[in-house]
């Protein structure tokens, strides 16, 4: 197999790496694409296994690209959500022979709190649990110990949990999210409130470039006092709809022909636990022409 048959053969899981590690589709191509430069100057008789090779460029440019941005996202205005993806991405992204759930998950919410990680461990936790790598290959892979990649993975194992979401069902987020709409929409309060865990959160990213809460909302009442305030304001021309967005049903707001907002949510006891909103149309950009389901 030459050189450029094994990139394709591996395209998928570099860019599914590149994503959950950077949170952006696009800074994700420009790591591919300096992975596919440096492949090329690689003589094949140099490399015993092209994907572990690959995994570990995209995996080592990833973590620089990290460092190298770290007081841009510091400065972030507001909560940071990732970049959201259409359908014809997320199938790429989530292209994976692993058996593990979370080789699928590309939420909004999943992979912002991938970004709470320091940027090896995130690696780590990546690696092992969506793509089934072996700590030894993890330890080649990152240059590291195994007994440190270990290490690694507990700690980033304990920071995920602290969501403590339930696993997507598909047909239940999409029956929530109807409910949702229907209660938004018609300003049935109590009826949203039902909908909702106590300790709800609300995550609002407009990046400084559209109107959006710049600190988390928190709780019931706080959340959707905000929301009955915003749904009541919104002109007659926008229009809702439920689409697939990062792999998961999420309601889409339109204005006309402009892209309002996406909204994600991640469910806890049945009910809503987490809204993930995008308003910075940057972050929006490659579900714009998204066809409706």
């Amino acid at each position: 197999m030459n050189h450029k048959d094994q990139f394709l053969k591996n395209q998928s899981m570099l860019y599914g790496i590149a994503y959950r590690m950077l949170g952006s589709f696009s800074d994700a191509e420009d790591i591919i694409q300096d992975a596919w430069l440096r492949w090329q100057r690689v003589h094949p008789s140099k490399v015993k296994s092209p994907t572990a090779y690959l995994a570990s460029t995209v995996s080592r440019l990833c973590i620089d690209r990290q460092r190298r941005s770290r007081f841009e996202q510091l400065n972030y205005r507001g909560p940071w959500l990732p970049e959201a993806v259409d359908e014809e991405i997320s199938e790429m992204l989530t292209d994976t022979e692993a058996n593990a759930d979370l080789a699928k998950n590309i939420s909004l919410g999943f992979v912002s709190l991938l970004q709470k990680l320091p940027p090896v461990e995130r690696a780590v936790f990546i690696l092992k649990e969506a793509f089934d790598f072996s700590h030894n290959e993890i330890a080649d892979t990152l240059e590291i110990q195994v007994a440190h990649s270990r290490q690694l993975l507990r700690r980033a194992k304990q920071k995920m949990s602290g969501e403590d979401t339930q696993p997507v069902n598909e047909q239940e987020l999409r029956s929530l999210l109807e409910q949702f709409q229907a209660a938004a929409t018609s300003g049935d309060l109590e009826g949203l409130k039902a909908l909702m865990t106590e300790d709800i959160v609300a995550y609002n990213d407009g990046g400084g470039k559209a109107t959006a809460a710049i600190i988390p909302l928190v709780g019931l009442d706080r959340v959707c006092t905000v929301m009955m305030h915003l749904m009541s304001r919104m002109p007659d021309s926008i229009t809702i709809t439920i689409e697939v967005i990062n792999a998961e049903p999420a309601v889409i707001m339109r204005d006309g022909d402009t892209l309002h907002s996406c909204h994600s949510i991640a469910i806890k006891n049945d009910r809503i636990h987490r809204i993930y909103t995008l308003r910075n149309p940057e972050k929006m950009r490659l579900i714009d022409n998204h066809q409706v389901n």
